[in-house]
């Protein structure tokens, strides 16, 4: 049996979801999958994690109190702006929205999420 991967050597994932439902499920998931999760459950909280402990990929919601999705995005962009970014979201689809530039480092998803879409998105961002 191998032994567990030291914390600091899984990748580790941001997820920034108001729905505490829906964070909790996916934070078990990934966890499952071998992931260092932090969730957030805001915009706001989000950046904040993200510049104590900064995360390979961050998986977060458009709509959120205190900080949505967007706003996020392009703090997160002037940060590091080849950081992967998922962005799950029940209220666009890539054509129609505006403000949020796709390019090879942010995908979005649509809700309800297919979850092993999802996994597949981070393992390529990852390379795990």
């Amino acid at each position: 049996m191998m032994p567990d991967p030291e914390p600091s050597a899984m990748p580790h994932i941001l997820v920034a979801d108001d729905e505490a439902i829906a964070a909790m499920a996916l934070e078990r998931f990934l966890t499952r999958k071998g992931y260092r999760i932090t969730t957030a459950v805001n915009g706001i909280e989000a950046l904040e994690f993200h510049k104590q402990d900064p995360a390979d990929v961050v998986v977060t919601d458009i709509r959120m109190p205190r900080g949505g999705g967007r706003e996020l995005i392009s703090s997160l962009r002037s940060l590091d702006e080849a950081l992967p970014i998922v962005v799950m979201t029940g209220y666009m689809s890539l054509n129609d929205e505006q403000g949020v530039s796709t390019d090879d480092r942010l995908v979005v998803l649509q809700k309800p999420i297919e979850i092993e879409r999802l996994l597949q998105v981070i393992k390529d961002f990852t390379g795990t």
